[in-house]
């Protein structure tokens, strides 16, 4: 009898034991989180979120976009003139060309604007040309004192010319004017000197009159200006001419 009762108490000594194990082996059965794991999943979700797109820094504007001028292209034009015996419509054309320098590093620019003067009432005539920058405005007659006709060398022009500085880069520009009158056609040409990479000449041709000459004459031209300074800018009848026709 007492056989029996051991042989019973090891029966539930092992049966207790195979239903320990069993728990045991599923609890090992279950998978483990791991630290790689945990570094892989972070990555997905690192992949998954959009990088936003940084906002590009905007181009400075130039003085010819902040004052919305408007370019006009090569060729034919025509406004109102003026001369001693009244207005008269005047017919014009302009050409700009570019030319190597005798002086290294640098180039010509040159505007040609032929004036058909066959409508003339008479009289003294009055046109106005002249070049300025387009990053700036800065005109580049600021001194006046460029005689009409240059016949020092182009190295004494440069030297007496402007150095205007545009986001960080500085650029010396000088320019001639040479009027010929072959009636009924009026010839003038502007030709700029400036560094080879310089883009920035833009030629104005404007109505012009006595009372304009007479603010001319009153406008103090000694120090840098910009065109929108001077009393008759952008008046009716301003024409904006580059070499690129923009």
């Amino acid at each position: 009898m007492e056989c029996r009762k051991f042989i019973c108490a090891v029966l539930c000594v092992l049966l207790a034991g195979c239903g320990s194990s069993s728990s045991d082996n599923q609890a090992a059965s279950s998978p483990d989180v791991t630290p790689e794991a945990t570094e892989q999943a972070a990555e997905a979700t690192a992949e998954a979120t959009p990088v936003p797109t940084p906002t590009p820094t905007p181009e400075p504007k130039t003085f010819l976009e902040e004052q919305q001028l408007v370019i006009t292209p090569q060729g034919n034009f025509e406004y109102t003139a003026w001369a001693e015996k009244g207005t008269f419509p005047m017919h014009a054309f302009c050409s700009i060309k570019e030319e190597p320098s005798d002086t290294e590093g640098y180039k010509k620019v040159i505007a040609t604007i032929n004036y058909d003067v066959t409508d003339i009432t008479g009289g003294m005539l009055y046109t106005r040309e002249f070049p300025f920058d387009r990053y700036t405005g800065i005109c580049f007659d600021a001194t006046n004192e460029l005689s009409e006709t240059i016949t020092a060398g182009e190295t004494q022009l440069i030297e007496s010319g402007l150095t205007i500085e545009y986001e960080g880069e500085e650029y010396t520009v000088a320019y001639t004017v040479e009027r010929t009158n072959k009636w009924p056609q009026l010839i003038v040409e502007l030709t700029v000197l400036c560094p080879q990479d310089y883009d920035g000449t833009v030629f104005v041709v404007r109505y012009a009159d006595d009372e304009s000459n007479v603010q001319d004459t009153a406008f103090d031209w000694t120090p840098y200006h910009t065109i929108d300074e001077l009393p008759y800018y952008n008046t009716v009848d301003t024409f904006y001419f580059t070499l690129s026709d923009r």
